[in-house]
């Protein structure tokens, strides 16, 4: 599993994970799985897009930026 930081990628349009070494995971897909850390632990999650944008299935957050998440690498 690899920790980064979600942010999103004006150039491609998709949401991406920036990992602290500097690199990105290259932009997320919908249905790409992930855990997301919440009130002091991980929960499991996966990205999809709608007509409001990107959002994380069965999670309630008031932004996706800046969430720190981990993911399978």
């Amino acid at each position: 599993m690899r920790e980064g930081i979600l942010i999103p990628d004006m150039q491609s349009g998709r949401a991406d994970i920036h990992f602290s070494s500097d690199d990105c995971y290259g932009g997320l897909h919908c249905g790409t799985t992930m855990d997301i850390w919440l009130n002091e632990q991980w929960v499991p999650t996966r990205i999809e897009m709608d007509s409001r944008g990107w959002f994380l299935v069965g999670v309630q957050i008031e932004t996706l930026w800046g969430q720190r998440v981990r993911i399978r690498w």
